[in-house]
């Protein structure tokens, strides 16, 4: 019965999704039976789903000529969409030089939630590497990466993320007090260090990137093996991955005043 259940819904997924593909830039605006007709659905089925999809958000129909076009949320995952697409091949180039002068992996995150996703990675040609997969969630609050985001965000929604935290390393930090100063040090420093604390054995550097609203857009981290991330390769990596990050925030539409602190010499 579970797989049956299973089935069911990955089944009326795919007929939701096949009512949205229905529609394009000739027929931005189709009729019910349209709808069917075009699916070769049951005009019941089709009126289920559209009234599902409607409701969602999804699909708007004109109340006067009964047509349905697509909704807001269509609209909005698009613009994200096209955010990150555009922020992928604009990010790409610098990560591979990053890349190229330190081989470390570099990786691009977003926010989705209480979580950070992976957009974008260049990976290390080492053999001893760390690497995530294209789409792989991690907490906010374990690891510079998720600081980025974390340094930004209301101290009671800080608060919050906090209160459903739990340790992944002996170096996790929960520590409310702790967690504030290094959210503020990276708001003054524009960068922020991890050792191990969501992954034993792994070192990052992150800094956040902003776009014209007040907070990040996203995150450029070089991460890999503690042992070589050494003192040295880190007081050479800050300003590159600074400088990367400040140029990208421009570039976005951030007004320079909003991000000097990324300046290498802050």
């Amino acid at each position: 019965m579970k797989g049956k259940a299973k089935e069911d819904g990955a089944s009326a997924l795919k007929k939701g999704l096949s009512v949205l593909s229905c529609f394009s830039w000739q027929k931005s605006r189709r009729t019910l039976t349209e709808i069917a007709r075009e699916l070769n659905l049951p005009l019941s089925t089709a009126a289920r789903l559209t009234r599902a999809l409607e409701e969602e958000g999804f699909l708007e129909r004109d109340k006067k000529n009964k047509l349905f076009s697509l909704g807001f949320q269509c609209y909005l995952l698009g613009a994200i969409a096209k955010k990150t697409g555009e922020l992928r091949t604009m990010a790409l180039p610098y990560m591979e030089d990053l890349r190229k002068k330190f081989n470390e992996t570099v990786n691009l995150y977003v926010r989705e939630g209480d979580s950070r996703v992976c957009l974008e990675q260049v990976e290390s040609t080492l053999n001893l590497k760390r690497s995530a997969k294209l789409g792989d969630r991690f907490p906010l609050w374990a690891g510079a990466s998720g600081r980025c985001f974390l340094a930004f965000m209301a101290e009671e929604e800080v608060y919050r993320i906090l209160d459903e935290a739990e340790s992944l390393t002996p170096n996790t930090i929960l520590d409310r007090k702790v967690v504030l100063e290094k959210n503020s040090e990276l708001r003054r420093r524009g960068y922020s260090l991890s050792f191990s604390e969501r992954e034993q054995g792994v070192s990052s550097v992150a800094v956040p990137i902003f776009d014209a609203s007040p907070q990040p857009a996203a995150c450029m981290t070089l991460s890999g093996p503690t042992a070589r991330f050494t003192e040295e390769m880190i007081r050479e990596l800050i300003p590159a991955l600074k400088r990367t990050c400040l140029e990208l925030s421009l570039r976005l539409g951030a007004e320079h005043r909003s991000v000097s602190f990324l300046e290498t010499d802050v």
